[in-house]
């Protein structure tokens, strides 16, 4: 494993305990094809950007759709397989538990991550 990825590592089975299975592998495919960072990533999802991290790998957030309003939680793609939406609460739950690993292994950026957190809760508290 990427030394850079030993802080995602550590939330593997917290995350797929807790139906998080598809959110951990699209975080990792975006660290080993090198598409962008964790902080990055949280600040699209704090203003309802989803990503494309290559092709047939992504996921979406209500700023991804044609009418917004139709949002109904976050989805993961991959390959052909679309799967059931994740209701936002649960996928705020599990973004927490990757902030706190990364902000663990990356504490100068853990006023950012903890001011994105807090931007994603406010989005979707509504």
């Amino acid at each position: 494993m990427i030394k850079e990825l030993h802080w995602l590592e550590k939330t593997k089975k917290l995350l797929v305990d807790n139906g998080g299975a598809e959110l951990y592998c699209l975080l990792e495919v975006m660290y080993k094809e090198q598409k962008m960072n964790f902080l990055q990533f949280i600040y699209d999802a704090s203003r309802g950007i989803g990503a494309v991290i290559s092709e047939g790998v992504e996921y979406i957030l209500d700023q991804d759709l044609y009418n917004p309003e139709e949002f109904d939680g976050v989805t993961f793609v991959f390959g052909d397989f679309e799967g059931f939406p994740m209701s936002v609460q649960q996928f705020i739950s599990l973004m927490q538990i990757v902030s706190d690993a990364y902000t663990e292994a990356h504490p100068k950026n853990e006023d950012s991550i903890e001011f994105y957190m807090n931007k994603l809760r406010e989005r979707y508290s509504k």
